[in-house]
């Protein structure tokens, strides 16, 4: 899409705010208005809106992404559906399934996950069973039913994090993790990718892979970011 606008920036609207293009309020892709509960996010997604060149190149802008995320879905009629598919991912974890071996990757995904899985316990009383091996096991039902509880607890803005989060790293612990500040993107990203980093370091460099991981990072840190902008001025 061709920019047509000159100028992006936030305004107070409603007791939130708002994006302006031009001084008109940006819209989501669902055709609402993209209302914001904080100053330091709107200003942050206008700057994406302002940076753009002569063509819009939505990769990036990951913060309006989030944004219209939240605005049309995490608030809306879909959250039930995506409240149902985040659960899914608690049913079959990645950090619940350790690798037989070698060892010293085992060594590096105990140091990794088994943290976060006593974490899970301590704070929310979501015992989840491990397996060595790839083999599918079931999570015990009362585990999954406080998942679906803390889920559904999750306010708007939290809960398009941590969707988005969990898409990331194929684990809703570490998207939990990510969000209640257990664990920083880099340390996120390293408990999620812990196998492929180690197959990097094992095999060597591979620049596709290379490439697939860096975006993955990214990614996180454009998660904690909006988490971050979210919190800071409500």
């Amino acid at each position: 899409m061709k920019r047509f606008y000159k100028t992006a920036r936030a305004s107070g609207a409603d007791g939130g705010y708002a994006v302006l293009l031009d001084g008109k309020a940006v819209r989501t892709p669902l055709g609402g208005a993209l209302f914001l509960p904080a100053r330091t996010l709107a200003e942050a997604v206008a700057a994406e809106w302002a940076a753009q060149g002569a063509e819009l190149k939505p990769e990036t802008m990951p913060l309006t992404r989030l944004a219209n995320t939240m605005t049309d879905k995490a608030a809306g009629a879909d959250r039930a559906g995506m409240n149902a598919e985040l659960l899914k991912y608690g049913g079959s974890d990645l950090v619940c399934y350790f690798a037989p071996h070698p060892a010293d990757l085992l060594r590096k995904q105990e140091a990794a996950w088994r943290p976060l899985l006593s974490w899970m316990e301590e704070a929310y009383g979501i015992a989840f069973d491990t397996v060595s091996g790839v083999q599918y096991r079931q999570q015990p039902p009362e585990a999954l039913e406080k998942l679906r509880v803390l889920i559904e607890g999750l306010d708007a803005g939290a809960f398009t994090a941590v969707q988005a989060a969990a898409a990331t790293t194929g684990s809703v612990i570490v998207a939990l993790a990510l969000l209640k500040e257990k664990c920083a993107p880099e340390e996120a990203y390293a408990a999620a990718f812990v196998d492929e980093l180690h197959q990097l370091e094992a095999w060597g460099e591979d620049e596709e892979a290379r490439r697939v991981l860096e975006t993955k990072r990214r990614e996180l840190k454009d998660i904690a970011r909006f988490l971050s902008l979210l919190k800071s001025s409500l």
